[in-house]
C-alpha cells in the first residue's frame, strides 16, 4: 500500500526535475555553477531511485499492547478469579497512553471481552448459579496463547499475562511456546488456585493383568486425589453390581489403593470403580472404568418369572463347566455391553411386557450383529402366549407364535374396548390400531372378534365377526379416529352386549384406556359379566389412567390388569392377552420326543434316550429353521436357525418340575442341555486377528493386523466393520489397507458417551469387538500438574506490567525522506542556475 501510494509521486517529481533542469540550462551560467547544477539534479534522480526501493531503518519502540488472558476452567477456583478482576484494573491504569490492552477469558475456547466490567458479571452470574459447563470444562492453554496472538498490532511491544492455574488439561504448553517466542511475545504468568471447595476424584484404574482366567484373583489399582482429608467409600462394580466396598481415608494430594476383585466374567469384563466421598464438589469425575480380557466358561444368562425354579437345571449346566446367571424378568441388561457379557440369553418365562421395546432391538442386534445366541423355554409366558408374536425377538427366533388351533377346542368370542378420546391422538391411536389387527392375526379362522370404540359414548368399530373375514375387520379398526371425552362404562356396556349375543364358549373383553372416568356401577356390569361366562382383563395406558378402576375391573372380571407408559408396548399385550383368553396355544400330556433333524447338538443322542415331555407351547416353524426334535403329534419343540452371525433357538416345552421334570430326572439331562447351548454361543474366533485402538483427540483409531496360520499377512480382506451408538444407531465404519495384512479405521467420537465397534473379517468369520467410554474431562482431575513451561518462566507482579519489556524493533520507511532530499536538491540547483 505505501508504494501504490508514494509511486506516482516520485515519477511526477523526477519528471519536474528534468523539466526543471532542462528550463535552468538554457539560461546562461559560468560553467561551475552549471556542473553543481548538474550534480544536483544527478543525486535527486539517484534518491528517487532509491526512494522506489522502499528501504527502511530499524526502530526501537516501547509502546506495548497487554493481553489479559484469565483461566475460567472448573479447575480454578472461582473466587479468586472474581479477585483477580480489580489487580487488573490496577494494571489497565498503570499503562501509558500509547500502550493498549486487550481482556480474554480461557476455557474450551477463548472468548474476548470488552471491559472488566463485562468480565465481573459474567464470573457473577457463574457464581450464582448460571452455569457455563461445555466452556468452563476444559483448559485449552496453548490454543488460547495462539489465538491472543491475533490482538497484537504491529507497531508495538507484546505481551500476555496469563492469569491461570497452569494444568494442562489438554495439549501441552510446550508446543506453543517456541511460536510465541519466535514472534517475540512475552508470556507472564499469575497463578490462580484450584477449586477450594472439598473435592474427590478417581484419577484412574490399572489393573496387574490386562488378561486373565476366569475365577482368578485381579489386583486393581485405583489413584485417587483430594484436595483434603475426608473419609469416603470406594466401590468397585461389574455390570452395575458392587462386587467389593471399602472405607478409605483419603489425604490431601494423590494416593493409591489397591483392591484385589475375583474375575466372573468372560470376554470383556468392563470394571468400574465409583468414589463416594463425604463432601464432593464434582461428582462426574468419581468414576473410572478398566477393562479385562477373561477367558474360561461360557456365560448363559437365564430370565424366568420365578428365577428359583431354575435351580435343577442351572446346577446342571455348572457342573458341564457353564457359568448360569438365573435371572427374574427385569434380569435384561439394558445395553449392547451388558448383553455382549453373555455368551446367549435364555427367554425362559419372560413376557414380551416385561421388556422394553428397545432392550427387544438390542436382543435382535445381539444376535443379528454380534453373533450372540438367544434361545426361547415354552411357558405361559413366551411365544404368542408371552405376547412375542410379530417383535423382534421373533424374528430371531426359528418359530413364530402363530399356530393353527385344532378343531375340537373350544372357540373364542372377543371384545376389544378401546378408548377412542382426543387425548389419544397420535401414536397411541396408532398402536392400538395395531394392536387389534395384530389380535385379530393370532386367532384361529373360526373364532370371532368385535371391536368397540368409546369416547363420550360408544361406537361400534367392527361388528362381532370370524377372524377368517381379516381384511374387513382390518378396514374397520382402520377407521378408529380419536375425538370427544372418555366414558368407559358406556363403552364396557356395548361391549357386553356384542358378546352377549355370541355362541362361543369363551368370551372375553378386553379394556384400554389413558384416561379418567365418570363414576358409575362398575361394580354391577363386571358382576352380570361374568355371570354370563364373560371375562374382563384391562389395559391402563399411561399415569393419567384410571389405573385403580381397572385393575378392580379385571381382579372382578377374572382377567388380568395390565398397565403400561409406552404405548409401543400395547401391540405385545393385546396378542398376549387374546392368546391367554384363547386357551389352545398349550398342550398338557404326556408327549414321546421324536428327533426329526441331524444336527451337532444331537450328537451321541438317540430317539430312545430322549424323555417324555409333560406339555408344550404350540407354534408354528419357519421356512428357514431346522426342527430337530418334535412332539409325537408332529408340533417342532426344539428348532435352531441362523441370523445374521449369531443362531436362534426356540424349545417349546420347559425345563423345571411343571413339564421338563422327566428330563430333569434324567441323568443326561445337564451334558445334553450343555451340549444344546453350546451350539448357540457366540463362536467367532480372533486367531489370526490382533486389533491395537488409540484415541487421538476425537477420533477413535482401530488398527488390525491380519495373519494366516502360518503367521504371513493377509491381504485384501472384505471386512464389515460397524459402530453401534448407545441409542442403537448403526454406523458404517470405512476400512483401508495400509500394509502387508495391516488395515486401518477410525471413528469419529464426538458427541458419543458409549460406542460399540463390531471387527468382522466376513471371510473368514473372524469377529472382534471394541467398546468405547468416554472418560471424564481432565479438567475435573485433581492430579494434574502445572505446566513446566509456565514453572520455569517469568511470573508476573502487579507493579511491574513493564518490568523486564523487551523493546520492539521496527521497521520504518525512509522513503518519504529520500523524495524530500531529492526536491531540496532541484532547489539548490535551481538556486545556483541563477547566482
Amino acid at each position: 500500500m505505501q508504494l501504490a501510494f508514494y509511486q506516482p509521486l516520485y515519477w511526477l517529481g523526477l519528471l519536474l526535475i528534468l523539466g526543471v533542469g532542462y528550463a535552468v540550462s538554457l539560461v546562461d551560467r559560468s560553467r561551475p555553477l552549471k556542473v553543481a547544477s548538474f550534480l544536483c539534479r544527478v543525486v535527486a534522480v539517484v534518491l528517487l531511485a532509491l526512494a522506489l526501493c522502499r528501504p527502511f531503518v530499524l526502530r526501537e519502540t516501547r509502546d506495548l499492547h497487554v493481553v489479559f488472558l484469565v483461566d475460567v476452567s472448573e479447575s480454578v477456583d472461582l473466587p479468586a478469579v472474581i479477585e483477580a478482576v480489580p489487580e487488573i484494573e490496577r494494571s489497565i491504569r498503570s499503562l501509558t497512553p500509547s500502550d493498549s490492552y486487550s481482556i480474554g477469558i480461557l476455557g474450551a475456547g477463548v472468548r474476548f471481552l470488552k471491559s472488566t466490567d463485562e468480565m465481573t458479571v459474567l464470573l457473577q452470574q457463574w457464581r450464582d448459579g448460571i452455569a457455563d459447563d461445555a466452556f468452563r470444562s476444559a483448559t485449552r492453554l496453548p490454543e488460547g496463547l495462539l489465538t491472543s496472538r491475533l490482538k497484537f498490532p504491529a507497531s508495538k511491544a507484546r505481551r500476555i499475562v496469563l492469569y491461570s492455574d497452569g494444568r494442562e488439561t489438554h495439549r501441552p504448553l510446550s508446543e506453543a511456546m517456541p511460536l510465541l517466542a519466535k514472534e517475540e511475545i512475552d508470556v507472564l504468568w499469575r497463578p490462580l488456585v484450584g477449586v477450594q471447595a472439598q473435592e474427590a476424584a478417581v484419577v484412574g484404574v490399572e489393573t496387574s493383568a490386562s488378561a486373565a482366567f476366569e475365577g482368578e484373583t485381579v489386583r486393581m489399582r485405583v489413584k485417587l486425589a483430594a484436595n483434603q482429608a475426608q473419609n469416603a467409600k470406594l466401590r468397585v462394580l461389574h455390570q452395575g453390581v458392587v462386587m467389593r466396598e471399602l472405607d478409605v481415608a483419603l489425604e490431601e494430594g494423590s494416593q493409591e489403593v489397591d483392591v484385589d476383585v475375583p474375575m466372573t466374567t468372560p470376554g470383556k469384563s468392563v470394571w468400574k470403580a465409583e468414589l463416594a466421598p463425604g463432601q464432593d464438589h464434582f461428582p462426574l469425575n468419581n468414576q473410572s472404568s478398566v477393562t479385562v480380557q477373561v477367558t474360561g466358561k461360557p456365560r448363559l444368562l437365564i430370565l424366568h418369572d420365578t428365577p428359583k425354579t431354575m435351580r435343577n437345571l442351572s446346577r446342571a449346566l455348572k457342573k458341564q463347566e457353564i457359568e448360569v446367571d438365573v435371572r427374574g424378568v427385569r434380569g435384561l441388561p439394558e445395553s449392547m455391553e451388558g448383553l455382549l457379557a453373555f455368551d446367549a440369553v435364555v427367554l425362559a418365562d419372560v413376557p414380551a411386557t416385561a421388556m422394553t421395546s428397545q432392550q427387544m432391538e438390542w436382543l435382535k442386534q445381539y444376535v443379528l450383529e454380534f453373533g450372540g445366541g438367544i434361545a426361547m423355554l415354552g411357558a405361559e409366558n413366551t411365544y404368542g402366549l408371552g405376547g412375542y408374536y410379530k417383535t423382534p425377538v421373533e424374528e430371531v427366533l426359528p418359530l413364530i407364535s402363530r399356530f393353527e388351533k385344532e378343531k375340537e377346542n373350544p372357540s373364542l368370542a372377543i371384545a376389544l374396548v378401546m378408548d377412542k378420546s382426543g387425548s389419544m391422538q397420535g401414536l397411541p391411536i396408532e398402536l392400538a390400531r395395531q394392536a387389534a389387527k395384530a389380535s385379530v392375526e393370532v386367532l384361529s379362522g373360526r373364532d370371532q372378534i368385535g371391536v368397540v370404540g368409546f369416547d363420550g359414548q360408544p361406537q361400534i368399530i367392527s361388528e362381532l365377526r370370524r377372524a377368517a373375514e381379516s381384511e374387513a375387520i382390518h378396514a374397520a379398526i382402520d377407521s378408529l379416529a380419536t375425538s370427544g371425552g372418555t366414558n368407559v362404562y358406556l363403552g364396557m356396556v356395548a361391549g357386553k352386549d356384542m358378546l352377549d349375543n355370541a355362541t362361543a364358549k369363551i368370551k372375553h373383553m378386553i379394556v384400554m384406556t389413558d384416561g379418567q372416568t365418570s363414576a358409575a356401577d362398575f361394580h354391577g356390569l363386571v358382576q352380570a359379566m361374568t355371570e354370563n361366562g364373560i371375562t374382563v382383563s384391562s389395559v391402563a395406558l399411561g399415569t393419567s389412567a384410571a389405573r385403580e378402576l381397572l385393575a378392580t375391573i379385571a381382579d372382578l372380571g377374572r382377567g388380568r390388569y395390565y398397565e403400561t407408559v409406552d404405548p409401543a408396548t400395547v401391540p405385545q399385550i393385546f396378542t398376549k392377552e387374546t392368546m391367554q383368553a384363547s386357551r389352545s396355544a398349550i398342550k398338557e400330556d404326556l408327549y414321546s420326543t421324536l428327533i426329526t433333524g441331524d444336527h451337532a447338538m444331537l450328537s451321541g443322542y438317540r430317539e430312545k434316550d430322549l424323555p417324555f415331555l409333560l406339555g408344550y407351547v404350540m407354534t408354528e416353524p419357519k421356512p428357514t429353521s431346522q426342527v430337530l426334535l418334535a412332539a409325537e403329534t408332529g408340533d417342532p419343540l426344539l428348532a435352531v436357525g441362523r441370523y445374521g452371525l449369531g443362531t436362534g433357538m426356540a424349545y417349546t416345552s420347559d425345563l423345571s418340575e411343571k413339564w421338563g421334570a422327566e428330563w430333569l430326572a434324567w441323568d443326561e439331562c445337564g451334558k445334553f442341555w450343555a451340549q444344546v447351548f453350546r451350539g448357540i454361543f457366540r463362536k467367532a474366533s480372533t486367531r489370526g486377528l490382533e486389533v491395537t485402538e488409540t484415541i487421538d483427540r476425537e477420533q477413535w483409531e482401530i488398527q488390525m493386523l491380519r495373519r494366516d496360520p502360518n503367521r504371513l499377512p493377509v491381504n485384501d480382506i472384505a471386512w464389515d466393520v460397524q459402530a453401534t451408538t448407545a441409542l442403537g444407531k448403526n454406523i458404517d465404519v470405512p476400512v483401508r489397507q495400509i500394509g502387508l495384512g495391516r488395515y486401518e479405521a477410525s471413528v469419529s467420537i464426538r458427541g458419543h458417551e458409549k460406542l460399540s465397534l463390531r471387527v468382522h473379517d466376513t471371510h473368514d468369520d473372524l469377529l472382534k469387538v471394541l467398546h468405547y467410554h468416554r472418560p471424564y474431562p481432565r479438567e475435573y482431575a485433581l492430579s494434574g500438574r502445572v505446566s513446566q513451561a509456565l514453572e520455569g518462566g517469568a511470573r508476573y507482579a502487579e507493579a511491574g506490567l513493564r518490568d523486564g519489556l523487551r523493546p520492539l524493533h521496527t521497521r520504518q520507511s525512509v522513503a518519504s525522506w529520500l523524495y524530500l532530499g531529492a526536491l531540496a536538491l532541484v532547489l539548490v540547483g535551481l538556486l545556483l542556475r541563477r547566482v
